[in-house]
């Protein structure tokens, strides 16, 4: 049994990145302000409540880092954006840039509606109030400016808000029985609160389940850069390994920084610019460090070895 059990654990870790240092996808939510947001300002509201609702589901998993909603509206302020429809991929992407994150997702509000109407049978009336709520959450890859999925989700739901009940009046023998209207029911704004708040749970909750599927199949997030430490064996070292996210077979582009022969007028420093040295191919890694093959130049320590796709 217990061999079973140490079988059973290291099969689990196995699938799970983060277990072993992977670092996290970084990720950020805000709301796309689509058309039906930016022609009606209750439509606004739910679409920055449900990306409020959508980060607050997807906090705390493991292997995803988000960016706070604060760090995004202020991006969002300074860049311009408060009044823009932000859905088109290549706007997402800027702004993905400037947070510094590998995917964004766009919450966009595609129908949504309160209604009341009334529906009579016999002598009594019923008001039935209906939600409707469909939304998409559109993830989007920063870097390439893909779309690389679109899942969406829709809610609608009925409830009985208020009920009137009308009896004719009678008489028996000389005593008169009058008219009477009974009526029961709740507080309709609360009741219309209530039905938009169980709308915008289930398509948070639906809309978190398919996206925590699609990030599983998006691009991971990219090795941290590191510097050559030297040539060993034949082999190029690095200072970065597993720890930091790096895998067999990425590819890293090594620059160095030359002098141009100038000093820059302002500072008095020399001018310098990166010259492309060679692209290391990664055969090899440890916690710390990895190694591989370079296609290109001769590389030398303190090189820097920056991650390409």
């Amino acid at each position: 049994m217990r061999f079973k059990s140490v079988i059973l654990c290291a099969l689990i870790f196995s699938t799970l990145p983060w277990a072993f240092g992977q670092p996290a996808r970084r990720l950020a939510i805000m709301n796309a302000n689509g058309p039906a947001a930016r022609s009606n300002g209750g439509i606004a509201l739910v679409e920055s409540q449900l990306a409020d609702n959508l980060t607050a589901r997807l906090a705390g998993r493991p292997g995803i880092t988000l960016v706070d909603r604060a760090s995004i509206d202020q991006i969002i302020k300074e860049q311009n954006f408060q009044n823009s429809d932000r859905s088109s991929p290549d706007t997402a992407a800027k702004i993905g840039k400037l947070l510094g994150v590998g995917q964004i997702v766009l919450v966009q509000v595609v129908d949504g509606s309160y209604t009341q109407h009334n529906q009579t049978s016999g002598s009594t009336t019923q008001t039935i109030g209906t939600v409707v709520l469909r939304a998409n959450a559109r993830l989007i890859d920063v870097e390439t400016a893909v779309i690389l999925a679109e899942p969406t989700s829709s809610f609608q739901d009925s409830v009985q808000v208020a009920e009137v009940s009308k009896s004719n009046g009678f008489q028996i023998g000389a005593y008169r029985v009058p008219p009477k209207t009974s009526t029961k029911g709740g507080d309709p704004t609360v009741i219309q609160h209530d039905e938009w708040a169980k709308a915008e749970d289930s398509v948070t909750a639906e809309l978190a389940g398919k996206l925590t599927g699609a990030l599983s199949n998006a691009p991971g997030p990219m090795a941290a850069s590191g510097l050559v430490a030297g040539i060993a064996n034949g082999s190029v070292y690095i200072n970065e390994g597993s720890t930091a996210g790096v895998k067999v077979g990425d590819r890293f582009q090594v620059t160095r920084e030359v002098s141009v022969g100038l000093t820059d007028p302002a500072t008095g420093k020399p001018m310098v610019q990166k010259q492309r040295i060679c692209v290391l191919t990664i055969a090899n890694v440890n916690d710390t460090n990895s190694s591989g093959s370079c296609d290109g130049g001769l590389p030398q320590a303190k090189d820097i070895a920056e991650p390409v796709h």
